[in-house]
């Protein structure tokens, strides 16, 4: 089967089935820093590509990796382009504990640049 980018509709499907088993914490956080669900530009095994972002604080965002399936948290820049790739394929619920407990907490698997 081949792959095909996500559409934001999928993505929108995804976001709601996980919320169903958010907790009440993770219901608040995602719904003070949940943002329209749009396509933003990420730089993924040296291509630069697409993701979905759903969440921002600060300069921080939760995004959907449709290659990965699954959420992760990095940095974005100001103009929106996602600065660290990250292959965690954590549940939504996951991805708002790192926000709240902030990077440092969470644990992040590899790679956050380009493999050779």
């Amino acid at each position: 089967m081949e792959w095909k980018p996500a559409t934001l509709e999928a993505v929108k499907k995804v976001i709601q089935a996980d919320l169903a088993s958010c907790d009440d914490q993770q219901l608040a956080v995602y719904g003070q820093y949940s943002v329209d669900p749009h396509l933003a530009p990420i730089r993924r095994y040296g291509k630069m590509e697409s993701v979905v972002v759903l969440a921002r604080k600060g300069d921080e965002v939760i995004y959907w990796d449709d290659i990965e399936e699954g959420f992760n948290l990095s940095p974005a820049a100001r103009d929106g382009r996602i600065l660290e790739h990250w292959c965690n394929q954590d549940a939504l619920s996951l991805a708002l504990n790192s926000l709240i407990d902030g990077r440092e907490g969470s644990k992040r698997i590899g790679p956050r640049v380009p493999i050779e």
